[in-house]
């Protein structure tokens, strides 16, 4: 089973030294309340609820060299969230540079709400090299051949 300790490590290194850094205000992970009238955990709301954010450590290709489609619908569902509660910035924040990249050509491309903003957060050597052997590892997991008895 793939590890996901260093993905949540590098959100909350995020979230408690590279956006307070960025915006002058700290940041929390904190449910809110969409327009709708559910509710949505969201990983980074500042103090005074302004800025509104989700946090992405996702690539723009899978191990194998393809487009990760399945990362792309997660931001994409995270964009729906995000147009759906009270703020006055509302914004996705990804550690790596080549789905940062990817999501500026869809939001050129028309393809993203207007009132989203993609930023990239330059992380620390030293959690870039554990996130990307996770990452390694876990994409190692996924592709060892498992024979199940019928």
């Amino acid at each position: 089973m793939a590890d996901t300790r260093i993905q949540l490590e590098v959100e909350d290194w995020v979230r408690r030294y590279w956006m307070p850094k960025q915006y002058g205000t700290k940041f929390s992970r904190e449910r809110l309340t969409l327009r709708s009238g559910g509710v949505f955990d969201f990983d980074a709301v500042s103090e005074d609820h302004s800025i509104v954010a989700t946090i992405s450590t996702s690539g723009s290709k899978t191990s194998g060299g393809k487009h990760a489609v399945g990362k792309i619908l997660k931001l994409r569902s995270d964009m729906l969230f995000l147009t759906m509660v009270e703020a006055q910035h509302r914004v996705i924040i990804l550690t790596e540079q080549d789905m940062y990249v990817q999501c500026q050509k869809e939001a050129a491309g028309g393809r993203v709400p207007p009132e989203i903003e993609f930023i990239c957060a330059d992380i620390p050597d030293d959690l870039r090299v554990r996130l990307v052997a996770a990452r390694l590892k876990a994409s190692s997991e996924l592709s060892v051949n498992v024979v199940v008895d019928t």
